[in-house]
Formats: C-alpha cells, sequence, structure tokens
C-alpha cells in the first residue's frame, strides 16, 4: 500500500470516528439523558464534541485532497486546485459537495450558544453525513432502485454503529454521574434508555451488516486469496466478540447493582472502555479493506 494509500486510510479512519462520536454524543445527550441531566452532560462532553466537529471538517476536505492525488498523479497532485474541482465532479465528488456541506454546517452549529436546537441541528447534521458516508465506496456499485436499496441498507448499518460505538464514550460519562449526587436517578434512566435501545442497535449491526456483505461479495467472504474477504471475517469476528461482551455487560454486570453497585460500577466500566477499545479497531478494519477489491465469491 502506498504512502498516499495510508493516507487516505488515516484520513477515513479518523473521519468516521470522529462522526460517530458526534452522532453518539447527540443522540445520548440529547434523546436518550433527561433535558435538565444532557445538558449537563454534555457540557462535560463539550471539548471532546468540539474536537470532533473540527476533525470532521479537516478530514472530509483533507480526503478530497488526497482522492486528488489517488486520480492523479500522486503527492504533487494533492494540492492541486484543478484536481480537486474534478474530484468533486465525480459521482464520489457529487455526494462529497454535499457532505462538505454539512461538516460546515455542524462546525458552525457548534459555535451557537448551548440549547435544545441548537443540540437538533447537531444531531441532524451528524445523521446527514453518516448518509453522506453511506452513499459513497463499495455501497455505490449499483444503480437504479437496487442501488438506493444498497446506500439505504448501509446508512442504516451506520447510523446503529454509530449509536453503538459513539455511545460508549458518553456512556462512561454518565456511570460516573450514576454513583451519586444530585443526578444520579436521571443518570440511571439514561443508561436504561441506552441499553433498551443497544439491543435494537446491536441487531440492525448484524442484520444490516449480513445484507452489506451479500450485496458487496455477492456470497459469504470466504476466499482466502481475497485480502477484503479476510479483513472482512476479522471485522465480523471482533464484532462477534463485542456483541458477546455487551450481553455479559448486561446480563451478568447489571443485574449485581442491586447487591453490589460498587463492584457492578467497575465492572461495566471495564467492559466498556474494552468495547470502545475494540469499536476503533473494527472502524480502523473497515478503512483499510474499503479501498481494496472485494472479489466476489463465485
Amino acid at each position: 500500500m502506498s504512502t498516499l494509500s495510508l493516507a487516505w486510510v488515516a484520513c477515513r479512519d479518523v473521519h468516521f470516528l470522529a462522526v460517530m462520536q458526534l452522532f453518539g454524543i447527540s443522540v445520548f445527550t440529547r434523546l436518550l439523558a433527561p433535558p435538565p441531566f444532557g445538558a449537563v452532560l454534555l457540557h462535560r462532553l463539550r471539548y471532546w464534541q468540539g474536537g470532533a466537529g473540527v476533525l470532521t471538517l479537516i478530514t472530509a476536505c483533507l480526503m478530497v485532497a488526497v482522492q486528488g492525488g489517488l486520480m492523479g498523479e500522486g503527492w504533487q497532485d494533492v494540492t492541486a486546485f484543478p484536481i480537486w474541482v474534478a474530484v468533486l465532479d465525480t459521482a464520489f465528488g457529487q455526494v462529497w459537495r454535499w457532505h462538505l456541506l454539512a461538516a460546515a454546517l455542524l462546525l458552525l452549529s457548534l459555535l451557537l450558544p448551548a440549547d435544545r436546537s441548537r443540540d437538533m441541528l447537531i444531531l441532524v447534521a451528524a445523521t446527514a453525513l453518516l448518509a453522506g458516508l453511506g452513499s459513497v465506496g463499495h455501497a455505490a456499485m449499483r444503480e437504479g432502485a437496487a442501488g438506493v436499496s444498497q446506500r439505504a441498507n448501509h446508512t442504516l448499518h451506520l447510523l446503529a454503529a454509530a449509536y453503538w460505538s459513539g455511545s460508549l464514550l458518553p456512556l462512561l460519562f454518565c456511570l460516573h454521574f450514576s454513583r451519586c449526587g444530585p443526578w444520579r436517578r436521571e443518570a440511571v434512566r439514561a443508561l436504561l434508555r441506552f441499553s433498551t435501545f443497544g439491543h435494537l442497535a446491536v441487531a440492525l449491526v448484524i442484520a444490516t451488516g449480513v445484507i452489506d456483505t451479500w450485496l458487496i461479495v455477492q456470497g459469504w467472504p470466504l476466499d482466502r486469496r481475497s485480502p477484503y474477504q479476510m479483513l472482512l471475517l476479522v471485522k465480523a469476528a471482533l464484532v462477534a466478540v463485542m456483541v458477546g461482551l455487551a450481553l455479559y455487560n448486561r446480563y451478568r454486570i447489571v443485574p449485581r447493582f442491586t447487591t453490589a453497585p460498587a463492584q457492578a460500577r467497575r465492572g461495566v466500566v471495564r467492559v466498556t472502555a474494552l468495547l470502545l477499545g475494540l469499536s476503533l479497531l473494527v472502524i480502523l478494519l473497515v478503512s483499510v479493506f474499503a479501498t481494496l477489491e472485494p472479489v466476489a465469491v463465485n
């Protein structure tokens, strides 16, 4: 893999992480946490949210430049403005124009005074960014109704994955509030809501992931000659581990809150931190194999 391809993978990886984090923070603080507590939690997460917003716009712009180098003659074309224009005229670029606009609007929204309207603008922009990511790459390999269905499925996959992985950081902060203090009850309510909708999110990640795989690979990813399919299998194995950890967390550790709350809380924190680390690895894997040819199974 060339250094330019590595730069593309790095930009894509950071961009996905930032967008998913923005979505997760917005959903957790705007929809899961009760309104007064949501504002308190968001205040604790404001630097994470602001940093993710900046990274989202920067990496979105860098991806245009790096794509120009990949389309052109290498690094010398990364800074060539005419090449950028050419990139934005491609099928990828036509989607990415709107993506850049959504990233800019999201960053501008972060500068507004904190209130529920601002939070909703950020959530809408983050959702639009995930829809944009669901409309490029291998998801754009088909046209017509089949293409629309494939992109819709991939977008739903990203939204569910962003809910799951992007909410893990707010979850850790929420666990801190659940120990004691005036926000304990609200924090527990937010945790229960996350768990309830988390079941649906995990089910959607699995179902849409299977459909994605079938549409892209046209079968099961079992061709050992294909790096794409082997990395996809590794990703699937990591997701299976994450699902197992999430189930263990929910049905073995969480019930202990009634008998040994301090011990249970430490267990939840450890499992959540592990899930967060695994989600980072999964997103990195996706960023790598998204640059490869699927080599469909016969």
